[in-house]
């Protein structure tokens, strides 16, 4: 919940205005659930909380560990449902990788999550929950660590709760993350792209590409049928005139099916003009469940080089957590 709907939670069970600044720095600053720890407020206040208020991140049922020292948890959640978000360390750089809906609509042929087909967006409080879960798991308080919205669902299709999410992340008050360690990946719903484009602060932006031509983006994903290609790159382009900010254009590589010389070529040719880089990511394998291969290693390191010799920014995000399925 953010600061200012707890404050007027709270004025509602006939706290100060002050209070909520409180409250707010035990539940996200410090990770303290049990308004009986609260001791800097009134009595009264802790139990008007207490009794009228649950304060629940959900719980930790399940860890998959992998060789790299990436973890993948499964959250049962308060209101019912389980995801699963991801800690990764590369270089000692510690990511979370969060979820913002049970399920999600968008059905892209290579995501199992679609074919859950959407449940339900998840609130900011249970998508900060798996935030605040991993940080007391892993000892992570006071130490700086990064987000990226790229677990189960769609983020923009969750505009407003990933939104107020971010904003809890980034508070001073809050977990006090800067925003530039928040990234928000989207399929390429071009509406929110272009109200991200608004907000006076916002997360860092990914775009999930994937494909060169509309008839091979529109089959590995179906939301290229609405917002097709030529509107989801100048919607891109407007966010970069309106922002100033440089973005990220994901490529999953799938092998014989967009990791062709001309499948490079192309991608060079229309996103030279963006002033953003290109994350090429090796599909993670699911056998028995999608029909895709990952390239071979060494093919994967020649498309970055091509790339980097068109002048585009290319740099591989080899998979990481291979054994937890993460």
């Amino acid at each position: 919940m953010e600061e200012g709907s707890l404050a007027s939670l709270l004025a509602g069970l006939g706290a100060r205005p002050f209070h909520g600044r409180q409250v707010y720095g035990w539940l996200y600053a410090r990770g303290i659930l049990a308004p009986d720890r609260w001791t800097d407020l009134p009595a009264s206040v802790r139990s008007a909380v207490a009794d009228s208020a649950r304060v629940d991140p959900g719980r930790i049922v399940g860890r998959a560990e992998a060789g790299d020292g990436t973890v993948k948890y499964r959250i049962a959640l308060a209101d019912g449902g389980t995801v699963e978000a991801v800690h990764m360390v590369q270089h000692e750089r510690v990511t979370l990788c969060l979820s913002s809906q049970l399920g999600c609509a968008l059905d892209c042929a290579f995501c199992l999550t679609g074919r859950m087909g959407l449940v339900r967006h998840l609130s900011a409080g249970e998508i900060v929950g798996q935030a605040a879960l991993i940080r007391d798991d892993r000892g992570l308080a006071g130490r700086p660590f990064n987000v990226v919205f790229m677990g189960m669902g769609e983020p923009l299709h969750n505009y407003d709760n990933v939104l107020a999410a971010f904003r809890i992340l980034t508070s001073p008050r809050g977990f006090g993350l800067s925003r530039r360690r928040v990234t928000v990946s989207t399929a390429g719903l071009v509406p929110a792209i272009e109200r991200l484009a608004e907000e006076p602060v916002r997360p860092r932006l990914a775009v999930s590409l994937n494909a060169t031509t509309d008839e091979a983006r529109s089959r590995l994903m179906p939301i290229n049928r609405r917002y097709p290609l030529a509107s989801l790159l100048e919607a891109c382009r407007a966010f970069g005139r309106k922002t100033g900010q440089r973005w990220t254009f994901e490529y999953v590589l799938l092998h014989g099916v967009n990791d062709a010389d001309e499948d490079i070529e192309r991608l060079a040719r229309i996103l030279r003009t963006h002033p953003a880089k290109v994350n090429l990511i090796p599909f993670n394998p699911v056998p028995g469940w999608l029909p895709f291969e990952p390239p071979p290693r060494q093919r994967a390191v020649e498309i970055r080089d091509r790339l980097l010799r068109l002048g585009l920014p290319a740099s591989i995000r080899w998979s990481r957590g291979l054994e937890a399925r993460a």
